[in-house]
């Protein structure tokens, strides 16, 4: 073919045939244009192809981590739900105010909902004995038990494909759901929950000689706390801490799954 149009140069070169020779050479150099420009759409069309490929993986993988959020979320919750309601069960037979604060929204532990067993069976409304221990046992544990998959969302930033998806509203909730992450679960906001934790297992200790974490070996732990209200101090402002903990807890699980819907929706769009 180059043979060809080389031929064809040369003879209209040969015989003095300007125009015809310039005409010649536009068109070729159009033709040659238009094969470059050709071959730049059918380029970006398979970039532009890849991307999406590449986006659809990350966030079917986004999905899967953001699920493995949930299930530590629920794990999470029902431990803190737990360990809420031993708090009010001491409070109520230690004779102490038991009223929640009206003005913020309380976890209902009407209910055991534990998926772990930490207590099988309906919550007991008298005093009983393996509840008590395991009440007290679970006032200074810590709060960071809640773990999130992030591997996917840094791979996400670092390798820049975060800026592939295109859908406004989707970026800003996965954005929405890693900072409320980061600011209420994790770092600054447990160290806060963790240190009255702390403060009311070195309180009970000091004050009453009470080790909570075992109280296997007393007669009667409850006993000595009724009607002390400076105990009442401690654990409503640890009830706080711990309430705040599931309240936070529980919106993060809706955000999560809020944006497992939307990331549904999105990878029905990139499929079609």
């Amino acid at each position: 073919m180059i043979k060809f149009f080389r031929k064809i140069r040369y003879e209209l070169m040969e015989k003095s045939k300007t125009i015809k020779y310039l005409k010649y050479a536009f068109g070729e150099i159009l033709l040659v244009m238009i094969g470059i420009l050709l071959a730049l759409q059918v380029n970006n069309w398979n970039e532009s192809q890849k991307d999406e490929t590449e986006t659809h993986i990350y966030l079917t993988n986004l999905r899967g981590a953001l699920n493995d959020d949930i299930a530590s979320l629920e794990s999470n919750i029902s431990f803190n739900k737990t360990r809420l309601k031993g708090i009010f069960y001491i409070l109520e037979h230690s004779e102490l105010n038991t009223q929640t604060f009206t003005e913020m929204e309380w976890i209902d532990v009407s209910k055991n909902d534990d998926v772990n067993h930490t207590w099988k069976g309906s919550f007991p409304d008298s005093l009983n004995r393996k509840f008590t221990n395991l009440a007290f046992s679970m006032l200074g544990r810590g709060f960071g038990g809640a773990t999130f998959n992030k591997s996917v969302i840094n791979e996400l930033y670092s390798t820049g494909s975060f800026s592939n998806i295109h859908n406004a509203i989707l970026k800003s909730k996965i954005g929405d759901y890693y900072s409320f992450v980061a600011q209420r679960l994790e770092g600054y906001a447990i160290e806060e929950h963790e240190e009255w934790a702390n403060e009311t297992t070195r309180f009970l200790r000091d004050k009453y000689g009470i080790f909570n974490l075992d109280v296997s070996d007393l007669e009667d732990p409850i006993a000595s706390l009724k009607g002390k209200k400076d105990v009442v101090h401690q654990l409503r402002y640890l009830a706080l801490e711990v309430n705040y903990h599931c309240i936070w807890a529980s919106q993060s699980q809706k955000k999560a799954l809020d944006l497992i819907r939307l990331i549904e929706k999105e990878e029905q769009i990139l499929k079609n």
